[in-house]
């Protein structure tokens, strides 16, 4: 079967149509792991954001060694390894849904999860260098309307089985392993091999790094407040007495909103943000908003509006920070320079949790998003110091418009 689309390449949109089947798949489990873990296993909050933890623990080290053998070996081939390596894991909590099998699994998810989306990315760009930030948008959009639909399910399928969640995650992983085996071709020169096209030659290895821990930096603080979603806000809402479903709802919206309001984006964009770094500024400010909105604990259509808010501001970070590394990158150095913001952000998701968890158990929820207002500070000032930093680089496609069609 050909997929054909005018002007993408046969092998992204493979990447994509797998994607968005692997992200409804996923998007029944993830949501609901804390409530998972804290109604059905009985483990506190504190005990579900150590392993929440730990798993983003496992995937950074994931996200920094999958990097560097994408560049070595090959990414197609590094991140076949990922998906063996989720199939295999989500599939053994399906079958058997304990904590002694679901903890070790949970983590070592994360490690196989790092070994798919790194090298992902770095094949994304590899396949179409020319696309610039519109590969890796067109992905995120499919990835969630993907979400928009797992979502949709997904707390209903949970009331009937948390068992079946895992187990149609694993299938889904499946199919994406097919299409990618059968319908990619194993490049016969090493990606590390391969140059850029967008790299400009402006760029020196210390200055070029520098930059790359500043959008690092700020990736992993955004990231520590946004988890926030997903490891306490359920639990939170539960207690205020909304239902599983009205959660669900809210990541249904999420990806609803991403799709939906693309135009929107690429408006602002064009008008006002066309630089990645005008981008993040404003993202950061978007997401603390939504986070102020949430802390007052307001009727449930106050959630919808904040995670409107909040949606718009992962709109604008999420798939710009890929972007940004790929354009940083080096010959050679794009699964590294991926691996490095793809740690960053595992960084995040660890930490996140962690602190999240121990102060929802001896603060309460509302601490919980003066802690996500503190990171999105932190991440303010880092996107500020990747401004200053960029301004003495040249990159002409920075202000290229940002385009999802």
């Amino acid at each position: 079967m050909e997929f054909k689309l005018p002007g993408i390449p046969r092998a992204v949109i493979i990447l994509i149509i797998g994607g968005f089947i692997q992200s409804i798949g996923n998007s029944l489990m993830w949501p609901l792991n804390s409530l998972f873990m804290h109604n059905v296993l009985g483990r506190t909050l504190t005990e579900a954001g150590t392993l929440l933890a730990l798993q983003s623990a496992a995937s950074l080290l994931g996200q920094f060694l999958s990097g560097f053998m994408a560049d070595r070996f090959g990414a197609k081939r590094v991140m076949m390894v990922g998906l063996v390596g989720a199939i295999l894991t989500v599939g053994s909590i399906g079958l058997f849904p304990v904590w002694g099998v679901y903890a070790p699994g949970f983590i070592l998810f994360g490690l196989a999860q790092a070994f798919i989306f790194v090298p992902l990315n770095a094949l994304l760009h590899t396949v179409w260098p020319e696309g610039g930030r519109r590969g890796f948008n067109l992905l995120y959009v499919s990835n969630n309307a993907g979400v928009a639909i797992g979502t949709a399910i997904g707390g209903m399928i949970a009331q009937v089985s948390f068992r079946l969640t895992f187990s149609l995650n694993a299938a889904a992983f499946m199919i994406y392993f097919l299409l990618v085996s059968i319908g990619i071709s194993e490049h016969k020169t090493p990606i590390h091999t391969i140059p850029s096209k967008q790299h400009t030659g402006h760029l020196t290895k210390d200055s070029g790094f520098k930059v790359l821990l500043a959008l690092g930096g700020g990736i992993l603080f955004v990231w520590g407040a946004y988890i926030q979603l997903v490891a306490i806000l359920p639990v939170v809402m539960s207690q205020l007495g909304f239902s599983l479903f009205s959660y669900s709802v809210l990541w249904t919206l999420n990806g609803v909103f991403i799709v939906t309001l693309q135009p929107l984006i690429n408006w602002v964009i064009r008008t006002w943000a066309q630089s990645f770094q005008r981008q993040f500024y404003l993202a950061s400010i978007l997401l603390s908003i939504g986070f102020i909105i949430i802390m007052g604990k307001f009727p449930y259509v106050s959630y919808i509006i904040a995670m409107l808010i909040l949606t718009l501001g992962e709109m604008l970070v999420l798939p710009a920070v890929p972007a940004a590394s790929a354009q940083l990158a080096p010959p050679g150095k794009t699964g590294a320079y991926q691996g490095i913001v793809g740690g960053s952000s595992s960084g995040g998701r660890m930490v996140g949790p962690l602190l999240g968890g121990i102060i929802y158990d001896y603060g309460g929820g509302s601490s919980v998003w003066v802690l996500a207002l503190t990171f999105m500070a932190a991440s303010l000032i880092m996107f500020f110091i990747y401004g200053r930093c960029i301004l003495h680089l040249h990159f002409p496609s920075e202000n290229e418009p940002f385009s999802s069609t």
